[in-house]
């Protein structure tokens, strides 16, 4: 017959089980706080990152997908040819110069238009600067619009009295 283990603990035996409880259990709390810890900064980073924002007006871009695709294809369509030159250094209020230059399908410049831009660094996409181009002649316009920061630049025109919808979108890389 099998031997029955006594009823009876000795005082070691007792002391020796609450001290592998506790440290099972203390085991235990120390990985769920580890884990707890690491889903904690990991929400703060994902919340507290600016460059994981998000274009304003992004759904209703979304829903105007097709027109915005037809304005982006227009100067093309009607034979136009543009150029953007951004400067390579900003003043020093962080304002830096843009000239847009547009000629029609004869090489004539095209000045009777209304040119406006905004203007997003590529980290900070909800901080959309908004801003009109000035006609200088001969189909060339001038803005000076704020562009401090080193890097990535979404530049994104909208032209007016052009007979149809038009815009023109740059992505551009600064230095300086």
């Amino acid at each position: 017959m099998p031997q029955r283990p006594p009823a009876h603990k000795t005082p070691l035996e007792v002391q020796s089980e609450r001290k592998a409880k506790r440290f099972y259990i203390g085991l235990v709390l120390l990985l769920f706080a580890i884990q707890c810890t690491i889903l904690g900064t990991a929400i703060k980073l994902a919340i507290g990152d600016p460059s994981l924002a998000v274009v304003p007006d992004y759904h209703q871009a979304a829903l105007h997908w097709d027109d915005a695709q037809t304005a982006a294809r227009a100067a093309d369509k009607m034979g136009w040819d543009w150029k953007l030159d951004v400067s390579d250094v900003a003043d020093g209020k962080g304002l830096r110069a843009i000239e847009f230059r547009v000629l029609d399908r004869d090489g004539k410049p095209m000045s009777d238009l209304t040119v406006q831009g905004k203007v997003y660094h590529h980290t900070q996409a909800d901080q959309v600067d908004r801003f009109e181009f000035q006609n200088v002649g001969e189909g060339r316009y001038m803005a000076m619009p704020p562009m401090s920061k080193d890097g990535l630049w979404q530049i994104e025109l909208d032209l007016n009295n052009a007979g149809e919808p038009m815009s023109f979108k740059r992505t551009v890389e600064l230095q300086g």
